[in-house]
Formats: C-alpha cells, structure tokens, sequence
C-alpha cells in the first residue's frame, strides 16, 4: 500500500536566497543525498512554516529524513544540517479514504514529527448535529450529575456562563493590530465554516488574569454540542483569514484554555507529583551569592565589541562575562586558533591590552566582572600526529621537531619546556592514566605542568589580565593538568576561578574540586554530568535516567568511548523516593550548551548537537535554582526570549535572597517537582521553587517550564509551593509573587494557583516574592 505525504517544517533560519530541503531514505526522498532532496517552499506570509508537494512513500514502514539548509542552486556545497542526534524516524500511515494525504510537521532541530491528516484549502461543513443530540447530551449530563470542580473550572467560574454552555480562554500573543478572532467551526453556531458568521473573541480575560493583553475568550455557547470540530481563525481588517494548523479541535463540554496554533494542551495524569532531590546529602552547603549568577560566554567576541555591548548584556541580567583567550595565539579567524597560544607575554587578536582594559572598565561599570579564559596546558601546534609519531622512531626526526618548538615558541620556552616522552591522547586514553602528560590528538604541545619557569610565565599572564581588570579565570582542558597545579595556580591569582573539566565521571570531577582547591570551598568545575542528565529527563522522562548512579554513568563513559553494552536496567526510584539531579556542588558551572558541544562534532555523553531550541528549557531550569553559575552563549540568549525571561528572574531571586536577613540565617533550597503526562514521554510540566531553608520556609520564587516541542499544558500549581507557615508576603488567601517583567500570581497554602497558567511549547513562567 500507498502512503500520501505532505512534510511541513517550522524554520527560521535561513538566510537570504538559502532554501529548506528534506532528504532521507528512498528515492522520493533523495537517497540521502543533497543533490536530490526534496524542496520545501515558503512565502513572506507563511514563513518560517515550509511545506512540500504531496509525495507517495510506502505506507506501513519506517522512514527516515532531516532537514538541511542549501544555498541558490541546491548543489548540497554550503549545506547546513540540522543538529539533532540520530535520523527522524515515521512510519506513514496509508492514504485515507478520502483521499487527502497526510502532513508530517516537524521543526528544525527537533527529532519529534507528529503525523495529522492535511487540512483542506477550505474546512467542509458537515451537516448540523441533530437536535436530538444535543437533548440526549443534556440528558446525559442531569444523570451524571455536575462534573467535579477543577482547578481550571474554578478559577473560570466567576465568569457568567449560560445553562450547558463552554467557555473558552486563548492566547494568542502578539498580533496586528486591528485584527480580530473568531471561533469558526462545523455547527450553524460557529458559523458552518464560514468565517464571515462565526462569533467573535473578547479581548480581555478574567478579572484575575495577568495577560489581558495576549488573551481572548468567547461567549458562553448552549447551542453548540460537545465535540463539534472547530478551529480559531484570526481575521485582519481586510477580510484575510489566517487559520490554525493542524487538526481540528473539538469543542470542549467544560471550560478550557487554548494556545493558537498549538495542539490542546497535553492532559497531566492523575497521579502523586514525581519528586526530584536537587542535589545530595554529600553536596557541602555554599553560600549561592558568593559566586557569579549568569556568565555570558563573550565567546570569540573582541575587546571592543565587549565594551560596547556591556550595558546590554547587564540589562538582560547577567553579572559576568566570560572572554575568549587574551594571549597572542596563531594567526586566522577560526574560534580554535584562540587555543593555540604563541605569546604568553602579549595581549593580541581579540585586542591589545587597552582594548581589553576599556572593556573591564565597561563591565565593571555596569556590575558585572570579567574572567580571563586561561589556555596553560599546551601551546601551537608545531606537528602532526603521525609526524610525532614517526619521530619516535627516528632520532633525528625527532630533534628537528624539537627545534620547530622552539622556533615557534621561542625566546621564552626551549624544548625542555615541554613534557617527555611525547604520547598522544586519542580514543579511550583521553581519559586515561597518561591524561595529564600526554599530547591532545597526538599534536597539542603540552607545557611541562609544574615546571617553575612555566607557572612563573603564566602568573604574569594572569597578573597582566588583572591589571587590565580581569577579576577571575577558567583553566582550558583542566583535567589534562594536575590538580596540584591548578591549586597553585588559583592560590597564586588569588581571584574567582573555575576549571573546565570534560567529563561525566565524578570520580575525575572530585580529584579536582577537591585537589584543585585553594580554600575549604570545592574548586568550581564544569558540571557536563548535569546537563546529560537534564536533557535525558526532559527529551525522554523519568525512565530515561532512573538508574543507579554508577551503572549509568558507566554506561554514558562506555557509549562515548565505543565499547558498546545495553543501558542498565530501570531500578524505580522514581516511584519510591524520587530522583536526584547529580549536582557535582552548588558551586559548580552549569550549561545546557557551550562552545565546545556546540563547535565540535563530537557525542559529547550525548549533548552534543542539543539544538539552541531544544536545549533552552535545560538552561531555564538552571537558572530558576538557587545555586551555581550558569553559563550562556550569546546566540542562544538572543534567540530564546525564555532564557531573557529566565535571566531576569534568577537575577532578581537572587535580590531577594541578598535582601533577606532569614536567608542568610538560614539559608536556601532548591525543591522540583514534575508532573507526568498522560501519554508518558516528556514531563508534562516541571515546577522550580526556591525556599527558604527548613521547615515551612517562606517561598522566595518559583519557575515552572513546559519541555515539550509541540504541546502546550496546563499548570495549575505544584506541592512544592505549598505553603505550611505563611511569611510575611503571605496572608490567608496565599502568598503572591509577582513577575521580573511585571504581573503577579496568587499561591494558595495548598500549592494550587489562583488562576491557571497555560504554558506554550518550550515555554515558562517565573515568580518571586516581593523584596520586604
């Protein structure tokens, strides 16, 4: 059998003249190949929605594809791939009756593609329901009684509803203005499908609603049966109709809360919330204020480009910027040369000492400090790898590479400088017993770690960057150098500083927060195990991490080095005690993506190639804690307006925090709690709250993030907001908390909101408590 495929993705990011492609398995699909994808095609109204010619592909078996951006021609030179792990897999069902085909809507960068019949050029109207249908459905309801009261049915029951009717919220977000909303469906009283006589939307919302702005609601409709197909349709003032996409909806017998353009909100199962421990006993309490909020990662910015958009980055809430490696490095453009230093001694490419002075002064000014990436563990590549190791066998060979070191490297460094015997770093040794002396790929010149004369160049590169007003350092490739010498290094800048350290083991992690330190406080690392274990819980649920600890972090170290092995088996804490999210401490440097995940095409235990969109409710999630240092790239900030969102909550919890005097008495914790989803998969929605620490401690903020790519969801309110002793924010109604950006949300003691909120795909809210 046949199957009738339409594919329509969601992409904002072509450019100018670049076109969207499909490729994948079989011949309608391009065999794989660029060259032969199949087109998609857009136009200034539609855009970013792309669509393809209906195209015949077997029904009933898995077909794979993805998406690639291709410049004028379609040649596959210059081709963009999407970054997502693996192929999109469907299995198309066959054509239908009607014989319309089926659409297939995915967005770009996200592995998810939901299949749904194709709507019509214009939605065909059935003939009306039977009024008998209607008095068997009123019928039926006398003999059931009144439904029980939800949380949504009562924030909504102040609202005047006539006898059987529903009455409908929707968000709509911004639209032109003059524009109007209408409630078109397959009755005479949704106007038969015609746009011209469906009831119109009021702007407006509840009395108790914050989004008065972005939300319509509909009159009370008696005469309308439950289940009736039907669709929003926004109307411009010139009579143009713009309709949802995707299926129909069906209109609901009880009140409801809609998002335009996104399937109905994904129902949460009826079931105890699922608990997740943020952090263990073993992590040492740390006071959160004493290291930075929100890093933005400056990465490969200049000096001059840092001073000028200093104001900028402190309005969207960050309080430091990290900088890309100051030293003079091999000449070229590409992000890595950074990472080859030449010339301890001088402050060139990104800007000369000046320039890097100007825009510490800039950042200071605006509140936020500046750290100093720090490339100590080797210097230019001088040779291949399969140079050195030919060396190794010819002696001669080998001095002339010794004298290309110190042609390159020299006056300040000569051959002895470096660390002997040379050994590569490759595969599974990366990791291995020689990671701090050998040589990365085989060809990084690694500095002799230790060595007097090295430490003694390098302390006057740190001096010459806090001269210029750096005010902290991250080491580059911290787990290829000792931690003893990372602990002199930190003692002798005597400044804020964190260590890059590449790996899920926390058996590595500790030898360097402990051994690294210079004081009683753990040295701060990279906490890469973190964002493996959140991207596993949002992408694919509870079952996707509920393991025991060491089976799977054995098993992420085994699929990264290729030594194959199943996933450990499901042990069912989830059901029992909950799940705890692997904090390596509460001061270390948290990330959904960073540079090295995102520039490199490499597994990464799995965050490699996390999509910007994909990643960002990760990245929202950490800043809605209480603790650590998050760091963020510039591009993903500018293209998540969550992660701005994000950034203006953590900063100002963290007001809140320094203004109150029972915080530093007696501290803050993080509680999380998720609902589950009827369908299984991705959470429904999970809830963020900080605390005061103890028992009943007053509600400080909270956060609460739909992961889910496609369907919006319903949050009605969280355990972990309950309130058992109310704060001085707190009365007998609850607790109110308002946004970094203005509104507010009632808390009830319960946890329960005054008014429910529905949150988008990817999306969130953020409270916090007023400052007293």
């Amino acid at each position: 059998m046949a199957a009738l495929v339409v594919f329509e993705a969601k992409c904002s990011c072509t450019r100018p003249g670049e076109s969207l492609f499909l490729v994948g398995g079989g011949e309608a699909l391009g065999d794989w190949s660029p060259a032969k994808a199949l087109p998609l095609t857009t136009s200034a109204a539609a855009f970013p929605r792309w669509s393809s010619e209906p195209v015949t592909l077997p029904a009933g078996q898995p077909v794979e594809f993805k998406l690639l951006v291709q410049p004028p021609g379609g040649s596959g030179g210059g081709s963009r791939w999407e970054e997502i792990q693996g192929n999109r897999s469907v299995v198309p069902p066959p054509c239908s009756q009607s014989g319309e085909p089926t659409k297939l809507s995915m967005t770009w960068g996200s592995l998810q593609a939901d299949a749904e019949p194709a709507p019509a050029s214009a939605p065909a109207a059935a003939a009306p329901a039977p009024a008998v249908a209607a008095q068997a459905q009123a019928q039926t309801q006398q003999q059931r009684g009144p439904p029980s009261s939800s949380p949504t049915e009562r924030a909504l029951a102040s609202v005047p509803t006539a006898s059987g009717g529903a009455w409908l919220r929707l968000r709509l977000g911004s639209q032109p203005q003059g524009c109007r909303v209408v409630a078109c469906g397959d009755s005479a009283a949704l106007g038969n499908w015609k746009t011209a006589q469906a009831p119109a939307l009021a702007r407006g919302g509840t009395q108790q609603s914050q989004n008065a702005d972005e939300e319509w609601y509909s009159e009370a409709r008696p005469d309308v049966v439950p289940g009736t197909p039907f669709k929003y349709v926004l109307l411009s003032d010139s009579g143009e109709a713009r309709w949802e996409e995707g299926q129909n909806r069906q209109w609901p017998g009880k009140p409801a809360l809609h998002c335009f353009g996104a399937p109905a909100p994904r129902e949460v199962a009826d079931c105890e919330e699922l608990v997740i421990h943020w952090g263990g006993p073993e992590v040492q309490a740390l006071d959160p204020l004493s290291v930075p909020g929100a890093a933005l990662h400056a990465f490969h910015w200049p000096f001059d480009e840092v001073r000028r958009r200093a104001r900028e980055v402190a309005a969207h809430g960050f309080d430091a910027v990290q900088l890309s490696p100051a030293q003079r490095s091999i000449p070229g453009d590409q992000w890595w040369t950074r990472y080859q230093p030449v010339r301890y001694e001088e402050i060139n490419g990104l800007g000369d000492e000046g320039a890097l002075r100007a825009a510490c002064a800039e950042c200071k000014a605006a509140g936020m400090a500046v750290y100093g990436d720090l490339v100590f563990n080797h210097m230019q590549v001088v040779a291949s790898c399969d140079e050195w190791k030919r060396a190794q066998h010819d002696q001669g060979h080998l001095d002339h590479l010794k004298q290309k070191l110190e042609d390159a490297l020299g006056p300040t460094f000569n051959r002895d400088d470096f660390q002997w015997p040379w050994k590569a770093l490759e595969g599974e040794a990366w990791d291995g017993p020689d990671r701090m002396e050998g040589w990365g790929c085989g060809e990084w010149s690694e500095l002799k770690g230790g060595s007097p004369k090295v430490m003694d160049v390098h302390t006057a590169h740190m001096d010459r960057l806090k001269a210029c007003g750096v005010a902290g350092f991250r080491f580059d490739a911290a787990k290829h150098m000792r931690p003893e010498h990372i602990a002199e290094y930190v003692r002798r800048a005597g400044v804020y500083c964190f260590g890059e350290v590449l790996s899920v083991d926390p058996a590595m992690q500790h030898e360097y927060t402990a051994g690294g330190a210079a004081t009683d406080a753990p040295l701060p690392t990279t906490d890469f195990l973190l964002a493996v274990w959140l991207r596993s819980f949002l992408e694919g649920g509870e079952t996707a991490v509920d393991f025991e600890f060491n089976a799977w972090v054995k098993h992420l170290i085994d699929v990264e080095f290729k030594r194959g092995g199943s996933p450990p088996k499901v042990v069912g804490n989830a059901q029992r005690d909950g799940l705890q999210a692997p904090l390596l401490a509460q001061n270390s440097v948290r990330f959904a993506r960073n540079h090295d995940t995102v520039c490199n095409d490499v597994p990464f235990y799995g965050i490699g190639g996390w999509s910007r969109e994909a990643a960002q409710v990760a990245a929202a999630w950490l800043l809605a804690a209480h603790d650590g240092t998050v760091l963020l790239l510039s591009d993903d900030v500018r293209a998540s307006p969550l992660l701005r969102r994000a950034l203006l909550y953590r900063r100002a919890l963290r007001e809140a925090m320094a203004a109150s005097a029972e915080v530093k008495s007696k501290g803050v914790v993080t509680c999380v709690r998720a609902r589950r989803a009827l369908d299984g998969g991705p959470p429904a929605v999970v809830c963020i709250a900080c605390r005061v620490k103890g028992e009943g401690g007053r509600l400080l903020g909270f956060c609460a993030l739909n992961p889910h790519a496609s369907g919006a969801v319903e949050f009605q309110g969280s355990g972990c907001l309950a309130v058992a002793t109310l704060g001085s924010t707190g009365d007998a109604e609850g607790t109110m908390l308002e946004e970094p950006q203005g509104g507010s949300v009632m808390v009830r003691p319960d946890g329960s909101l005054d008014e429910p909120r529905l949150l988008g795909p990817r999306d969130g809210i953020f409270f916090v408590a007023k400052v007293t």
